[in-house]
C-alpha cells in the first residue's frame, strides 16, 4: 500500500484524509483506554490477591488450626480452640493499612466483614455471596475478579479466593474489595493528557496534512509490514525504530504491536520435536508448583530422566534415528505422566519430570513402570529394531529453592551414570532403619542398544 497523492480539490482531499484522521484518533483513544484499564485491572487484581493471601496468612499465625462453625442457633466461628466470631482487630488493622474491605465467608456467609452498614452503624455479617462467586469459589474451588460488585451501594473491585482447612477442604472464601470510583478517578484523569494531545496533534496534522500525508502513509506501512510478518509467524521481525520511538497515537500502536509481538513469542512454550513442555515452560510450571507447596504444603517431587547412550544412537544410526527415539521416549513418559504431573524436554537427551501432588514413593513407583515400558519399547527404524534405557535421578520437593531441586536432582542422575546407567537413584525417606540413601537398579544389563 502506497501513499496517496495529492488530489485536485483540495476541500475533497482534506475530508477524505481528516475523516479517517479523526476516526483513528478516536479508535486511539478507545484503544489506550481499554488497554490502560485491563492494565490497571490486572494491578488491581494481583494487589487484591496479595492482600487475600496476607489475611490468610495472618489467620493461621494468629489463631493456629482449623475453621469451624459451633452452636445451634447462635453460630460462632472458631478457628482451632479460638472464638473468632468478634476477632476483628487483625482485619481492622489491615484496612487501616490498604484501605481495602476485607470479608471472610464461611461457606456462603460472612462472618467477619470491615464492611459497615451505613443505615445501621453495625458490620455487614450475616449476608450471602454472589451466586457468581459460590459457584467459581466454593464449588470448582477457583477464585473470582469481580469487576462490579455491589456491597452497601457501592461498586467494588472484588477479589474472592478460597478459604482451606488443613485437609485441603474449602470452606468458604475470603474477599477483599476497594471502591471503583477511586479507580475510575485514577483511569480518567491519566487519559485527559492523552486526550488533549490527540486533538491537538489531530489539528496540526489537519493544518499540515499535504505537507505530512506520505510520512503518515510511510509510518503505517512499518506497522502494517510488521504486523503482516508478526501474523504470519515471523516473531523476530524488527518494526522500525523511528515508529516504536514517537510520542504520537502511531508510537502508542508501535509499541503495542511490540506488545503483542512479545506476549505471543512467550506463548510458544513447546518444544517443537516431541511436542513436550520446552523448558522455559518448564520452569514456569515447576514455580507454580513450588508456590502452592509454599502456601498448603502440597507435596511434589521431580526427576531428571537421560536416555542411556544417546550419542552412540544417533553416531550408529543417525540424527533422524535419534528423532525417532526422542519421539518415542516422550510419548511414553507422558503417558505415565498424565495423571501425576507434567514432563518437559529439558535439553536434548535430558527430560523434566515433575509429580504434582506425589511424594517420593508414589513418584518413585511411577518411575519404575514407566521405566519398565521403556525397556520394552521397541522403535522400527530402516529394518532395524532400536531399544533403550534411560537413567533418573529422582528427588523430592522438599525446598522452595528450584535451583536446589534440580541441582539435586542432576547429581542423583550423574551417580546413576557413574553406577552403570539403566537405573533410578533417589534419597529414600528413611523407613524401618532403613539407610537413607538407596540406589535402586532396574536391570543389570550391559547393552542398551539391541538389533533385532
Amino acid at each position: 500500500m502506497k501513499p496517496k497523492g495529492k488530489g485536485k480539490v483540495g476541500q475533497t482531499l482534506q475530508i477524505i484524509n481528516i475523516v479517517p484522521l479523526l476516526v483513528f484518533g478516536f479508535i486511539s483513544i478507545l484503544l489506550c483506554y481499554y488497554c490502560f484499564t485491563r492494565t490497571m485491572y490486572m494491578e488491581i487484581t494481583q494487589e487484591l490477591h496479595y492482600v487475600a493471601c496476607s489475611v490468610e496468612s495472618l489467620m493461621d499465625a494468629a489463631y493456629p488450626g482449623d475453621y469451624s462453625l459451633v452452636g445451634d442457633k447462635a453460630l460462632q466461628l472458631y478457628k482451632g480452640e479460638t472464638n473468632i466470631t468478634q476477632a476483628y482487630d487483625l482485619l481492622d488493622n489491615l484496612k487501616s493499612q490498604t484501605d481495602l474491605e476485607i470479608t471472610i465467608f464461611y461457606q456462603d456467609t460472612s462472618i467477619l466483614t470491615t464492611t459497615y452498614n451505613a443505615a445501621t452503624g453495625t458490620r455487614f455479617v450475616g449476608i450471602g455471596a454472589s451466586e457468581a462467586a459460590i459457584s467459581q469459589v466454593l464449588q470448582n474451588d477457583g477464585v473470582l475478579f469481580a469487576p462490579s460488585a455491589l456491597i452497601n451501594g457501592i461498586r467494588y473491585f472484588a477479589y474472592y479466593m478460597p478459604l482451606k482447612n488443613s485437609d485441603g477442604r474449602t470452606i468458604g472464601m475470603i474477599c477483599v474489595a476497594k471502591p471503583s470510583g477511586q479507580v475510575d478517578t485514577e483511569i480518567l484523569k491519566s487519559l485527559y493528557p492523552f486526550i488533549i494531545v490527540t486533538i491537538a496533534a489531530m489539528g496540526i496534522i489537519s493544518a499540515f496534512l499535504f505537507i505530512y500525508t506520505k510520512r503518515v502513509a510511510g509510518i503505517l506501512l512499518h506497522i502494517r509490514n510488521f504486523l503482516l510478518d508478526v501474523s504470519t509467524g515471523n516473531l523476530t521481525a524488527e518494526l522500525e525504530p523511528s515508529v516504536s520511538k514517537r510520542r504520537d497515537e502511531f508510537g502508542d500502536i508501535g509499541r503495542s504491536a511490540l506488545s503483542m509481538q512479545s506476549s505471543l513469542r512467550n506463548m510458544i512454550e513447546q518444544d517443537a520435536l516431541t511436542g513436550l513442555s520446552n523448558r522455559r515452560a518448564a520452569d514456569r510450571r515447576l514455580k507454580q508448583i513450588i508456590r502452592k507447596y509454599a502456601t498448603d504444603g502440597t507435596p511434589f517431587s521431580i526427576a531428571i530422566g537421560d536416555i542411556d547412550f544417546f550419542k552412540k544412537v544417533n553416531d550408529t544410526y543417525g540424527h533422524d534415528a535419534g528423532d525417532l527415539i526422542l519421539k518415542n521416549v516422550a510419548d511414553t513418559l507422558r503417558e505415565h505422566m498424565r495423571t501425576y504431573g507434567f514432563v518437559a524436554r529439558w535439553g536434548g537427551e535430558e527430560f523434566l519430570l515433575v509429580f504434582d501432588h506425589s511424594d517420593v514413593w508414589e513418584a518413585h513407583q511411577v518411575l519404575e513402570n514407566m521405566c519398565s515400558d521403556l525397556r520394552r519399547m521397541e522403535s522400527a527404524y530402516d529394518g532395524i529394531i532400536i531399544m533403550v534405557t534411560m537413567t533418573i535421578g529422582l528427588a523430592a520437593g522438599d525446598t522452595t529453592d528450584i535451583n536446589a531441586l534440580i541441582r539435586s536432582a542432576d547429581e542423583f542422575l550423574y551417580e546413576g551414570k557413574e553406577a552403570g546407567r539403566n537405573r533410578i537413584v533417589w534419597s529414600k525417606p528413611q523407613r524401618n532403619d532403613e539407610p537413607v540413601e538407596a540406589v535402586i537398579s532396574l536391570a543389570e544389563a550391559d547393552a542398551i542398544i539391541r538389533e533385532k
